[in-house]
């Protein structure tokens, strides 16, 4: 069984399904939306707090999928998170003593009082779980980059326990995989009983650590990157549209970017974007499909909810190439094949298009 925390709208259920994965998939979220939207995918979703769940009632889950909100530590949220970073640290630390029996259980929950932001301690979940499930083998944990030091100590604790063989963060951007918008994120892949075949996937940076893990240097990023999907291809629009991110409001990093490239990464804004030539918004539907879901995925709550919700969300895509390679599933045929109904005007490649691939990512 699969235990997937902060489960969202559906994300990492549609990556197993896209790899025909019949395991089953306990999800639990705290937002009543999101559930609904899974639950209407056809996934099993129950409300609840994470902090609330006991992992010793979760007998049976043998791999577990935390995906803790990423605005605390995201350059596109208020990035509070930043500011909390010392202090998740050093729970991390407190919380692998405590397993050690060096402190008290007391000690890594004095190290989050006076956070900026309370989500920043749902990370130090993803260590509570890995530590107490009962049965887990595998966990493959989810952030954004500015986060992937925290994987890093979770990484170091798990690997000070004896009986987990191996451990690394992997930054993967999902436009590497033909999705049709840009976002990188930093998981951490950890094993109870071999080492994973990560050679596959296309990563930007890799961290490794463990009984059997090589050395730094025969890590370097590698992987079968895909044709890139451009935005207008996802959306069937014309060649040469441009989109308007923030009205008339100047960034620093602009307001405008074309959409003969893959989108900028998808924020709840996004409810906000607009094609320059005639003012056309984005559906929340359109924001899932940019993001890898299907077109007709079931998306439930407010318009302003369901770009949040799509925002929020792991890549579908990202998702199963994750945990394809994790779980030693052959996940690339299964990829280009959803990639090839998602986005059926995006089949030929793309190999002529140019891409910053760092513009646009949060």
């Amino acid at each position: 069984m699969i235990l997937n925390l902060f489960a969202g709208p559906g994300g990492v259920d549609h990556g197993a399904r896209i790899l025909g994965m019949t395991t089953p998939i306990r999800g639990y979220d705290i937002d009543a939306d999101a559930c609904a939207t899974a639950t209407a995918a056809g996934f099993q979703r129950t409300l609840a707090s994470v902090t609330d769940l006991d992992p010793e009632a979760f007998r049976g889950v043998t791999v577990a999928v935390p995906t803790p909100p990423c605005p605390p530590f995201s350059r596109s949220g208020l990035g509070k998170g930043l500011e909390d970073f010392h202090a998740v640290r050093a729970a991390l630390t407190l919380l692998g003593d405590f397993f050690a029996g060096m402190v008290s259980a007391d000690a890594y929950k004095q190290a989050l009082d006076n956070l900026q932001d309370e989500r920043s301690a749902l990370v130090v979940e993803t260590l509570r779980f890995a530590f107490l499930l009962p049965d887990v083998r595998v966990v493959v944990a989810e952030q954004v980059p500015g986060a992937a030091p925290l994987w890093m100590e979770v990484g170091a604790e798990l690997a000070a326990a004896a009986d987990w063989t191996h451990l690394a963060v992997v930054d993967v951007a999902s436009e590497d995989l033909g999705v049709a918008s840009r976002r990188t994120r930093s998981f951490l892949i950890a094993t109870r009983d071999y080492v994973p075949d990560l050679v596959g996937l296309p990563v930007r940076s890799l961290w490794s650590t463990g009984r059997f893990a090589p050395p730094m240097a025969e890590l370097p990023p590698t992987g079968h990157y895909f044709p890139a999907t451009t935005m207008a291809f996802a959306l069937l629009w014309p060649k040469g549209e441009m989109v308007n991110t923030r009205g008339a409001r100047k960034t620093s990093g602009g307001n405008l970017f074309s959409a003969d490239q893959p989108a900028w990464c998808l924020t709840e804004k996004a409810r906000t974007w607009y094609r320059v030539s005639d003012g056309l918004r984005l559906t929340g539907a359109e924001a899932g499909l940019l993001m890898g879901f299907p077109r007709d995925y079931p998306w439930q709550g407010s318009r302003s909810k369901r770009f949040l919700q799509a925002a929020d969300a792991v890549s579908p895509i990202v998702a199963a190439a994750v945990l394809g390679a994790t779980l030693g599933i052959d996940w690339e045929p299964a990829v280009r094949e959803h990639l090839a109904g998602l986005y059926p005007a995006a089949e030929q490649p793309l190999a002529d298009v140019q891409l910053d691939l760092f513009a646009g990512v949060a």
